[in-house]
């Protein structure tokens, strides 16, 4: 029987929640339709004086080398997006059982088994003092030895390269590299330098590091080219007032934005609220209603102010964000033009829409 057989990606995803759930983390599982992403595990943390929140969005695979390129992306753009930390949850990779205690990646993200997640989690909260300092690479199993701590080690003991490379049975040029942090020894060589230094020489792994490598220019076009005439009016406007928007194929959402870099809005103010989670109006009004639901959740999850661009004002009072409930702000496309930056924040600070239309025609 093979190893894929034994568990179900509903199986491991549920095993996934109940772990983060265990180590007090807060969930978003709505009932999803993403391909970057299964749910996204949060938590409130103490930083300094200010309250701080952890997010670290999760794919789970029963098959790690299932995890494609384009999901990456997508998972490392949304990750970055709603400032949080992409992670993979497997169960197998080239037939075989993911190793426990042990780091993987692909395609620049992190990926573990549950029983690693298990042991990050319970060494996240103090729990225990195991720490996962091994990794994959070309080659094999390697270890995250502290150049620092067996530098200092080697010279307590007054061994020399050329002894110590007997010893181990490597050459001195690989333990020189060990020294200088620009190689590291796979798990048989580490072991036996521990047991000759008698001592501990790894050090954990950032699991949760930041991993987001610069999308080339060339794959960053696809995000930000409007996929239909009204995502470009609104990708005119935000971008005129000063916000970047990446458009996603299979997501909840239609797309996330945040503020240009290089041009900041045009008042420059500390206090504006930025849209982060955007949804456009489609001819399927059921879709529709689903994807304002999950966008509604996930706002209130993240704490991120959305918008809903509709196309013309029907229902248009029934998706107000005036609702109290609702963090979700309704904007008609039309409306777009002319509008000034002040006059879009106001409408994100959750001020009624339909007054704004009043004051337009009174004006």
């Amino acid at each position: 029987m093979s190893i894929q057989r034994t568990i179900t990606k509903e199986k491991l995803v549920n095993i996934s929640k109940k772990e983060f759930l265990r180590a007090g983390y807060s969930l978003w599982s709505e009932n999803i339709r993403s391909n970057a992403f299964d749910f996204i595990a949060k938590q409130n943390l103490i930083s300094g004086l200010k309250p701080s929140s952890q997010r670290i969005i999760i794919k789970v695979l029963v098959d790690l080398d299932l995890f494609k390129k384009q999901t990456s992306v997508d998972l490392q753009l949304i990750s970055k997006l709603i400032s949080g930390f992409p992670l993979i949850v497997a169960h197998s990779t080239a037939g075989k059982n993911i190793k426990g205690a042990t780091l993987y990646r692909r395609h620049d993200v992190s990926a573990i088994s549950i029983k690693t997640l298990q042991m990050f989690l319970q060494y996240e909260k103090g729990l225990t003092s195991s720490k996962i300092s091994k990794f994959t690479h070309r080659g094999g199993v390697f270890v995250n030895l502290s150049k620092e701590k067996f530098k200092e080690r080697r010279k307590q003991l007054q061994l020399e390269m050329t002894i110590l490379s007997k010893k181990v049975g490597i050459s001195r040029h690989s333990l020189y590299k060990y020294e200088r942090g620009e190689s590291f020894p796979k798990t048989k060589n580490f072991d036996l330098l521990s047991k000759i230094l008698g001592a501990n020489l790894d050090v954990p792994i950032e699991i949760l590091e930041t991993q987001f490598k610069d999308i080339s220019q060339h794959t960053l076009k696809g995000y930000q080219r409007p996929r239909s005439n009204l995502q470009k009016e609104i990708t005119n406007y935000l971008e005129d007032k000063g916000f970047n928007v990446l458009w996603f194929k299979s997501e909840p959402f239609d797309g996330l934005s945040e503020p240009q870099k290089d041009n900041p809005p045009s008042d420059n103010r500390e206090d504006v609220t930025y849209p982060m989670i955007t949804g456009v109006t489609s001819s399927n009004e059921e879709s529709d209603s689903n994807r304002i639901f999950l966008i509604n959740s996930l706002s209130k999850f993240l704490k991120k102010r959305a918008i809903w661009f509709i196309e013309d004002e029907e229902n248009i009072e029934n998706l107000d964000s005036s609702k109290e409930s609702s963090p979700l702000t309704v904007i008609k496309i039309s409306d777009l033009e002319g509008m000034a930056l002040l006059d879009f924040k106001n409408i994100l600070e959750k001020r009624k829409y339909s007054d704004f239309l009043r004051n337009q025609k009174m004006d």
